[in-house]
């Protein structure tokens, strides 16, 4: 594995989601996701410090998007 491998973050995201429609939240590891994106689970901690940040990475865009649709809604 390369030391430094573009898209990472991304894959990561991807194989968290795929796993946990697939086997459910509860039977997901930090290996099984770290695995699935082709990293190892050292390179997981690099962008995530648990299971959990991977599933709600990005929240933070959440609100102001909403409330931008809102008041850019029709009355």
């Amino acid at each position: 594995m390369a030391r430094w491998d573009p898209g990472a973050e991304q894959r990561l995201k991807r194989a968290a989601l795929e796993l946990y429609l697939e086997r459910g939240y509860d039977n997901v590891t930090v290996t099984h996701i770290a695995e699935r994106a082709g990293l190892t689970r050292r390179s997981y901690f690099r962008y995530f410090p648990d299971k959990r940040e991977v599933l709600f990475a990005g929240a933070e865009h959440l609100p102001p998007a909403l409330a931008e649709a809102v008041l850019a809604a029709d009355p």
